[in-house]
């Protein structure tokens, strides 16, 4: 019987040459890996480029809208009822509000900021904001809590939100309020 063509030419062969055909394949697989790495490498570094969890803070001074920042004085029977009135209606006047934010079409949201607004004349020590980030089914995807701490009287601070994979809309309430100033 007679042997493949493919050991024919094997055994006919100097062992040398052998040799050169295996470096030859070595050398090829590195060749064709190396690239395929440096490629995932750029696509992994591309995709975590939007996952930044830099919050920043911005801070701007509120102006008095139609309620006007609450007060305390003589009109108004004292500061002991102004604060109690504060804290019997602090949502009316520490409110939390987000950007236009961008998301897409299968889901995710990106450049998310949340703002807290103190139209009071009292420091907020601690605002805690709940965010929820809502499926296409309306469903909740995830909910998140973002603490803002020291507000300054009549101020809005602004968080920058990190990014998410998944949901697209996004809804927002604040939790809590603390302030030792309102006795809160």
């Amino acid at each position: 019987m007679r042997e493949p063509v493919i050991r024919e030419t094997a055994e006919r062969q100097d062992p040398e040459e052998i040799a050169d055909l295996h470096q030859n394949k070595f050398s090829l697989r590195w060749i064709i890996l190396i690239p395929f790495v440096i490629v995932l490498g750029v696509l992994a570094a591309i995709s975590r480029q939007g996952e930044s969890t830099n919050n920043t803070e911005k801070i701007e001074p509120v102006k008095a809208g139609k309620r006007g920042a609450a007060t305390g004085g003589a009109a108004t029977g004292g500061e002991a009822s102004v604060k109690k009135m504060l804290r019997n209606n602090i949502r009316l006047y520490v409110k939390a509000e987000s950007n236009d934010y961008d998301h897409k079409t299968l889901g995710g949201i990106s450049n998310l900021e949340i703002s807290v607004n103190n139209s009071t004349d009292y420091t907020l020590d601690k605002v805690r904001v709940k965010v929820m980030y809502i499926k296409a089914n309306g469903g909740i995807y995830e909910t998140k809590y973002e603490d803002f701490q020291t507000i300054k009287p009549n101020t809005k601070i602004t968080h920058n939100i990190p990014d998410t994979k998944r949901g697209t809309s996004v809804k927002y309430e604040i939790s809590s309020v603390k302030s030792k100033a309102l006795g809160l």
